[in-house]
C-alpha cells in the first residue's frame, strides 16, 4: 500500500490485491458498479441521479449518481460522476461534497483489474484528490486513509473468497466448503 500527502493536501493513495481468478471473473464483480462501491466501508448505498441510468450493467462515461456514506451512524450523500469505464478493465468515478467540488475532501476513486495468467489477476484500488481539513495532522490523514484502503481491501477479499468458493464448487460439486483451496492464497 502506498500513501501520499503533499505539503498542499495533494494527496495519492493505491493497494493492489493478488487474486487467483482470472480477470473476467473479479470483473463480474467490479460491474455490479453499486454493489460494488458499496464494498468500500464508507460508502451505505450507490443511487443514479435520473437521466444518468446505466444502459444494462454498463454505466456511461459522465453518468452521474449518490454516493451515501455513513460511520459511526454520522455521514451524508456526496454525488459522483463516471469518469471512465473501460469494459473488462476498470473504471474511474468522483467522490465530491454536495457543498462544492473543492470543500470535504475532493477525490477519485480508480478500479481496475489486470490479467495474470489464465487464473489469476491483480485488482489495482487507487485515490486521488485534496485532503482539505488542513488542520488535521498529517499521520492522523495517512492512519485514516490506509484504515479506508485496508477496510475496502478486505471486503474485496472476502467478496472475491465467496465467488472463488462458488466457482469452484460448480466446477467440482465435491469440493468442501470448508476447504477452498482456490483462494488460500490471496496477498
Amino acid at each position: 500500500m502506498s500513501i501520499v500527502i503533499r505539503d498542499c493536501g495533494r494527496v495519492r493513495a493505491r493497494c493492489e490485491l493478488r487474486v487467483p481468478l482470472p480477470a473476467s471473473a473479479v470483473w463480474g464483480q467490479m460491474r455490479d458498479f453499486r454493489r460494488f462501491l458499496t464494498l468500500d466501508p464508507l460508502h451505505v448505498r450507490v443511487e443514479e441521479v435520473r437521466g444518468s441510468e446505466p444502459r444494462g450493467e454498463h454505466w456511461p462515461r459522465g453518468a452521474e449518481f449518490l454516493i451515501e456514506h455513513r460511520l459511526l451512524g454520522l455521514g451524508a450523500v456526496r454525488r459522483g460522476r463516471v469518469l471512465s469505464w473501460k469494459e473488462g478493465r476498470g473504471f474511474a468515478i468522483s467522490d465530491l461534497s454536495n457543498r462544492g467540488a473543492r470543500k470535504s475532501f475532493p477525490h477519485v476513486c480508480t478500479y481496475e483489474v489486470v490479467p495474470e495468467g489464465e487464473h489469476a489477476s491483480r485488482l489495482i484500488l487507487g485515490a486521488a484528490g485534496r485532503w482539505t481539513a488542513r488542520w488535521v495532522p498529517r499521520p492522523l490523514v495517512r492512519a485514516w486513509l490506509w484504515w479506508v484502503l485496508k477496510s475496502t481491501e478486505l471486503h474485496i477479499q472476502t467478496e472475491l473468497r465467496a465467488v472463488s468458493r462458488r466457482s469452484a464448487r460448480r466446477w467440482n460439486p465435491s469440493t468442501s466448503r470448508s476447504n477452498p483451496s482456490t483462494y488460500s492464497d490471496i496477498e
